[in-house]
């Protein structure tokens, strides 16, 4: 497993000492989370595993110390410099000066600001120095530091911490393909216990509340109540914390803050606003649980709704009449509520249930909730500033009658215009299914001929389609010569950054070798800088576009190929971790499609780049050990033809699922290569390469007339409108996890399980009803909400997606339906062979969907 991102070092100069020093003390300055965090990621690739474990362990301590410190400090000064407070000396008011009123709310701001201020630097040091990048905010979001951790503790056999750390890195990453065969492959081994597998990050009162619908499923409800009531007042806590940190800086969202240049009064009012609607966002925060795509419908109320019915099981009226009651403060007019609260007082006793009240933490909730959101809505009305209630249970009074009216009219209007789009969709239908049944021979999608068109005599076509075991695949030798590869060698080696193309991680692939790459534009950039031969970034320009032509010409094309993406492109075997390795280069994939091996499938859709029609790649060398390219069948391990690079060498292909490919592990020395993508659709032309050669207008002659009716064909085409998009970050691969567990033993997928019990008896908002009769007042009450159940948990997908990573190794690869072709590489070229480096594996995230 290898972990696909490091972020850079930040470095403090600062006297550092352990988080685990009482926050009181003077005699130490908390470390920052930040730099331990680069730190680990340092030891991590130097396989320092216990630095890992030490330091990632301290950021996650001292972050959450750095977050709690802030929201105690922010809650102690609001209790200090409370603002009902008579203030002394300002009894007259002061001439010129403004009002006794005016001083006195600012007199408390001021004091308030000392006091928090003065707090936090007692107890975290300097203000900046706990000041971090919205990217590294975002790694301890994606809880990164846990995949790290995972082998980390994998490495040093503490299983049970290993599992613990990659579970809760999964949660906030369900969509994380390896992550998931991971804890597939932790399930299997001997000595995980299921309790193992927990969150680390879980807080409180969510965990509090999961459990206690885990009871309530199973009709515990005595310790169903127990639970609840825990979440119930930690929510309260979490509530006040989250509040507290919202009183923070003024987020500028968009603005320049050097021009932002309202008034006084302006400027508190946009400042306040935005507090305030963060404020009421703390409702959804605390309702979202890991593992979930939403958060818990009318989470506070639910509590009570659970509770009620959980009292009234365990025949605690007076505590289910509170519930009850208390829910009805949020819920009115729940007809259910009201009738189980008229049963609930029968049973105990008109007299003695008119005693009971709600709960009073919950009336202040509600009271200080709803003059935030009126303020809210005056903003709104008053100066623009938009408010989306997050609650179900407000008053419909609270919002204006103005904007109630307008959001009711706006709602009618998107009822009409989708039931318009409902009906003209159906229309479209209709013809489309005539229009089949009428053309059906039009339907057959018609293959472009091979080898067609005659190629330049110097290059030789080794191998096409069927010596190659596919369909729309070719082999040609002699593209370029001896003295052009090593040019491009040389260029990759003084221009190509490590990790270009994927956010700068060196090992994008596999842990055990190194990618560098450079673009067309890049490299005449650094040409035009003289920091390398602006001929060699020429050559870059015409080889890539020969290569064109010929793909162009073989497949015998109708309409204009154009590039999608251009990459010049190196990966290095890191000696020193080739031991016992069975990984590939370049996993399996396919170029415009997501592979899923299990199912034998490839969908096309997004993040998959769905524009890509061909791939070629042009190979420079052969003096390195492995990294062979390789094409399998769907399944991702069948291999049906192998091909060894040598200069000159092209494999090219279509981009569909027809052909996935991949290359194997690159053992000993450097293996480079062009990778190009090509396109039918200019919207898509890469942009990159129109600038690159513009830039090359204007620095030199082209060097042949071929060229120069090329640039002219292209300043009679329209220019496309649209350029392909920038590599995209895999959304699994946000904090793509270290590869290391999966290198060691591959991982087999048995199903996924749900992270937690559906609860069939769970309401959402609705209360549950309780019968008349009490004999059967668990299960009727039971059957009449049961409809209205959500389950507490996600859904996973049944079919798991498993790689092996054993699973392209020629020993242990399946026999192959078709004959497997290997084509050999000699410096004689008249021997051929195809090789396509899984779209230059070393692509951007782009190939790897």
């Amino acid at each position: 497993m290898e972990l696909r991102y490091a972020l850079p070092l930040f470095l403090f100069i600062a006297p550092l000492c352990s988080s685990d020093t009482s926050l009181g003390s003077h005699h130490f300055v908390l470390e920052p989370f930040d730099f331990l965090f680069d730190t680990a990621v340092e030891a991590y690739y130097k396989g320092d595993w216990l630095t890992v474990i030490l330091n990632m362990e301290k950021a996650l301590r001292n972050k959450a110390t750095v977050r709690k410190v802030k929201a105690q400090c922010r809650l102690s000064c609001a209790n200090q410099t409370a603002f009902g407070d008579q203030l002394a000396g300002l009894a007259v008011a002061i001439p010129g000066a403004g009002s006794v009123e005016d001083l006195g709310f600012f007199q408390k701001i001021l004091t308030r600001a000392d006091c928090v201020n003065s707090c936090e630097i007692e107890k975290l040091g300097s203000p900046t120095l706990h000041q971090v990048t919205a990217e590294v905010q975002l790694e301890f979001t994606k809880r990164t530091p846990y995949n790290y951790l995972q082998v980390a503790y994998f490495k040093i056999n503490k299983l049970d911490k290993a599992v613990a750390a990659a579970h809760t890195f999964f949660l906030a990453n369900p969509d994380h393909m390896e992550m998931k065969q991971n804890l597939e492959y932790y399930k299997m081994m001997a000595g995980v216990q299921q309790e193992d597998f927990k969150d680390l990050e879980a807080r409180t009162h969510m965990a509090e509340f999961l459990l206690g619908k885990s009871y309530y499923s199973d009709d515990s409800f005595g310790l169903a109540a127990d639970h609840f009531e825990v979440a119930v007042e930690e929510y309260f806590t979490a509530d006040k914390e989250c509040k507290a940190l919202c009183e923070g800086a003024y987020n500028y969202d968009g603005y320049n803050y050097m021009e932002y240049s309202a008034d006084l009064f302006q400027t508190i009012t946009d400042h306040y606003m935005q507090v305030l609607n963060c404020k009421q966002h703390c409702a959804v925060e605390l309702a979202i649980s890991s593992g979930r795509d939403e958060p818990f419908e009318d989470f506070l109320p639910s509590h009570f709704n659970y509770l009620q019915f959980s009292y009234y099981n365990s025949e605690k009226y007076e505590q289910a009449i509170e519930c009850a009651k208390t829910f009805l403060l949020f819920h009115p007019d729940d007809e259910v509520m009201n009738q189980n609260l008229a049963y609930y007082s029968a049973v105990l006793g008109e007299d003695k249930a008119q005693t009971i009240s709600a709960r009073q933490v919950v009336k202040q909730y509600i009271q200080q909730s709803i003059l935030e959101k009126e303020l809210l809505y005056f903003g709104y009305e008053a100066f623009g500033i938009t408010f989306v209630d997050p609650d179900q249970w407000t008053p419909e009074d609270v919002m204006p009658k103005k904007l109630r009216d307008k959001q009711k009219a706006d709602k009618e209007t998107a009822a009409r215009i989708t039931e318009e789009i409902g009906n003209l969709m159906k229309e479209i239908e209709t013809l489309v299914e005539e229009k089949k049944k009428d053309s059906s021979e039009m339907s057959k999608i018609i293959t472009p001929q091979e080898g067609v068109s005659v190629l330049p005599n110097d290059i030789k076509v080794t191998m096409m389609s069927k010596q190659l075991n596919g369909s729309q695949r070719v082999l040609l030798d002699g593209v370029i010569t001896d003295d052009e590869c090593r040019e491009l060698q040389r260029l990759s080696n003084a221009a190509a950054q490590k990790g270009d193309g994927y956010r700068g991680q060196p090992s994008p692939h596999s842990a055990s070798e190194m990618f560098q790459g450079v673009t067309i534009l890049k490299a005449v950039k650094l040409g035009q800088e003289g920091k390398v031969p602006l001929k060699s970034a020429h050559l870059f320009f015409d080889l890539s576009e020969k290569v064109r032509k010929m793909l162009e010409s073989y497949f015998n094309l109708d309409t204009t190929l154009y590039f999608s993406y251009s990459h010049l492109v190196c990966r290095s075997a890191i000696d020193e971790k080739q031991d016992d390795r069975k990984d590939l280069s370049h996993p399996v994939h396919v170029d415009n499609c997501l592979l899923v091996s299990e199912m034998n499938e490839c969908i096309k859709e997004p993040p998959a780049y769905t524009h890509r029609d061909y791939s070629a790649i042009l190979y420079l060398n052969e003096d390195f050990e492995g990294g062979d390219f390789i094409f399998t069948e769907l399944d991702a391990k069948t291999v049906t033809a192998e091909v060894r690079p040598q200069c000159g060498r092209v494999v090219a292909f279509g981009a569909g699922k027809e052909n996935p490919h991949g290359v194997r592990a690159v053992t000993k020395g450097q293996r480079c290569a062009v990778a190009l993508w090509f396109t039918l659709d200019p919207a898509y032309e890469e942009k990159e390469r129109i600038q690159a050669q513009d830039m090359l207008k204007m620095f030199s002659t082209p060097v042949n007339e071929e060229f120069i009716k090329k640039e002219e064909r292209d300043t009679s085409k329209p220019e496309p409108t649209t350029a392909e998009p920038p590599a995209q970050a895999d959304p699994e691969k946000a904090g793509e996890k270290p590869a290391d567990v999966q290198a060691d033993k591959p991982a087999d997928s048995p199903k996924d399980k749900a992270e937690a019990k559906p609860v069939s008896k769970t309401t959402g908002t609705k209360a549950k009803a309780v019968p008349k009769a009490k004999a059967k007042a668990g299960d009727q009450a039971k059957t009449k909400t049961v409809e209205k159940v959500k389950p507490a948990a996600k859904k996973v997908a049944k079919q798991t997606v498993k790689t092996q990573a054993k699973q392209v190794d020629k020993k242990d690869a399946k026999p192959a339906a078709k004959k497997t072709v290997k084509v050999a590489a000699k410096k004689d070229s008249k021997k051929a062979k195809a090789d396509a480096t899984s779209a230059s594996d070393s692509l951007k995230d782009k190939e790897e969907l």
